[in-house]
């Protein structure tokens, strides 16, 4: 039994090295010429442009393994069953998943340890590639926001203004609302332009309007002093940052801060829970080539190439509107992120099951 399963592994595992390489390339090329013209016209460097490309390898490793493993799985059963081997290793008394435990074991292994390098290795490589292709491309976005409100210190006061300069870190028409411990409505500041000055919010012209605990209102032409507006620019301007390009740790610091600030997070909350089922894939793919390989009697590799890139497109159309599911808050973050890993767990066992053994 062992002779048959490292056996298995042997045609497995050489086939597998060669479609991740495939795919690697694949995605390299791709990457490459939708960005070539704007490198040379922009006066890009050869060697910036290697760099770019190296940069790149881990990511496409992590997009790349789920599809070479379902290629690998289905090349190599499909070969078995047309060449009648599986049929004598059957005749023997062996089923299918005990023959294929190994490829089992191996997968799961894969996706657990996708989840590690994708947090210390593919997030920092992916980081420095785009911020310098940015560099190349000449690409600047702005930082500057409008129409925006900000929730400070657990909404105890709330920042709304019309434009937020991030240059000068000003803010244009500003109204701030300031709320006692109670919860209860303390101030009320409106002016038409503030800046930051070291560690606060100054302006030279406020109207302020003071609640007492009776509501009755008085007014005041300046801030008191006890009063200091100490949230900073940083959370005002434009959110350039991705979840996709922050390790574990760092995204769930992110989320919290927008959480705390009442900016939307179901996006960036999804993309974290993404993060851990994503890896998974390559666990169920391993599935569908098993009972799937061996329905290929001819034309195996194209076969093989087709199912796979088949497989891979279905579901990455459904996690597409899962995501934006999650995103426009139809569905919880963790139902956007899990959801296309139980449907297809539940499609691969129950094919698995109806396969030849």
């Amino acid at each position: 039994m062992k002779l048959l399963q490292r056996y298995l592994l042997k045609l497995f595992i050489p086939t597998f090295v060669v479609a991740m390489l495939f795919f690697i390339l694949l995605l390299q090329l791709g990457d490459l010429f939708a960005n070539i013209v704007a490198y040379l016209q922009n006066g890009a460097q050869f060697k910036d442009i290697v760099k770019v490309m190296w940069l790149y390898i881990p990511k496409c490793i992590a997009y790349s393994v789920p599809l070479a493993i379902l290629f690998a799985g289905s090349y190599t059963m499909g070969n078995l069953y047309a060449q009648n081997e599986l049929t004598s290793i059957f005749s023997a008394g062996i089923s299918l998943g005990r023959f294929t435990l190994p490829l089992l074991v191996l997968g799961f292994f894969f996706s657990v340890g996708m989840i590690f390098f994708e947090d210390n290795v593919v997030i920092k490589y992916f980081y420095e590639k785009t911020q310098l292709s940015k560099k190349l491309l000449q690409e600047e976005e702005s930082l500057d926001t409008q129409d925006l409100v900000i929730l400070s210190e657990l909404g105890k006061i709330v920042y709304t203004a019309d434009y937020f300069n991030a240059e000068n870190q000003t803010l244009a028409n500003a109204y701030i609302i300031v709320r006692d411990e109670d919860g209860n409505l303390s101030l009320v500041i409106k002016s038409s332009h503030m800046v930051w000055n070291e560690d606060r919010w100054t302006t030279d012209s406020a109207e302020v309007y003071r609640f007492d605990e009776k509501n009755s209102v008085s007014c005041l032409n300046n801030i008191p002093d006890n009063i200091i507006l100490s949230e900073p620019p940083a959370n005002f301007q434009k959110n350039l940052s991705s979840v996709d390009e922050m390790r574990i740790s760092e995204a769930k610091e992110f989320i919290a801060a927008l959480k705390k600030n009442g900016l939307p997070y179901y996006e960036a909350l999804s993309k974290y829970h993404r993060r851990f089922s994503f890896p998974f894939t390559i666990f169920i793919v391993l599935f569908f080539s098993i009972s799937l390989g061996g329905k290929f009697k001819k034309n195996i590799l194209l076969m093989s190439i087709l199912f796979s890139l088949g497989i891979a497109t279905l579901f990455y159309v459904t996690e597409m509107v899962t995501m934006l599911s999650a995103k426009w808050e139809y569905i919880s973050p963790l139902a956007g992120a899990w959801t296309p890993i139980f449907i297809f767990s539940i499609l691969s066992i129950f094919l698995l099951k109806k396969s030849r053994t």
